[in-house]
């Protein structure tokens, strides 16, 4: 390899890292609104940063203190459609991913714990799946969107119970 090569080589690593382009997406948009609110110093009330993890993506419930909203995201930053909501009734917003993340830190804060904690069943994308199983005891029930049960917890053979 050449000397040219070799110093292209560093030169387009550095700038990769420069400009961010490794961020994971809440850290993007935390970089992105960072620099829009030092470009924009008269801007009072402008876009507050994210709520991110530790590994840079988004957590599970997102909050903004200036307009008191609330919703459940997705790790990519999109909205749980249905969970916007105002912070006085952010007690009863329940996220999927932010349920299940609880769960894991009780669990690991004590592993021997009894009874295990519930974990909740989430797509992908972070929303409810409509049937929740209990894998302790074999109750199974159905939940809307936003992970309200609407139908009364049943010990189902094989977890049948339709909730389409």
């Amino acid at each position: 390899m050449s000397l040219i090569h070799i110093m292209l080589l560093v030169w387009s690593v550095l700038w990769y890292n420069a400009n961010g382009d490794d961020l994971k997406p809440c850290e993007k948009r935390s970089r992105d609104i960072d620099e829009f609110m030092k470009n924009h110093p008269g801007i009072m009330d402008g876009p507050e940063p994210p709520q991110c993890d530790e590994d840079g993506y988004f957590l599970p419930t997102q909050r903004r203190s200036f307009t008191g909203a609330c919703w459940c995201s997705k790790r990519d930053g999109t909205a749980v459609p249905g969970t916007l909501t105002r912070t006085e009734d952010a007690i009863d917003l329940n996220c999927c991913l932010d349920r299940h993340r609880k769960a894991a830190e009780v669990l690991e804060q004590n592993p021997f714990i009894k009874p295990k904690p519930w974990f909740p069943h989430c797509t992908e994308d972070g929303s409810w799946f409509p049937k929740q199983c209990d894998d302790r005891s074999g109750d199974c029930w159905c939940v809307d969107s936003l992970g309200n049960t609407v139908t009364e917890a049943h010990t189902y053979e094989n977890g049948e119970i339709d909730c389409n």
